[in-house]
């Protein structure tokens, strides 16, 4: 769920690109290489735009995936496509 302010309670879906999306809502949006600070409440840290997504899956709705074979969990595609 969205916690940016203005009593927003949007259910964030687990994608980069929803999260994007309802940024650009919020009126954030820089150009994918500049650094922005994270615009989740009481998170301080700052990185390029084109990480912010991803960042706020991880780090504040902690979306994970998981090994249908073993049932390991990651945290990115990736990591779930080289196990």
């Amino acid at each position: 769920t969205c916690l940016l302010g203005d009593g927003c309670t949007f259910p964030l879906e687990g994608t980069t690109t929803s999260i994007y999306s309802h940024l650009r809502h919020h009126g954030l949006n820089y150009r994918h290489r500049d650094r922005a600070p994270c615009p989740w409440p009481e998170c301080s840290k700052a990185m390029r735009w084109g990480n912010v997504a991803r960042h706020i899956l991880e780090c504040h709705l902690h979306v994970r995936l998981q090994c249908t074979h073993c049932g390991k969990t990651y945290t990115r595609s990736e990591g779930l496509g080289a196990h």
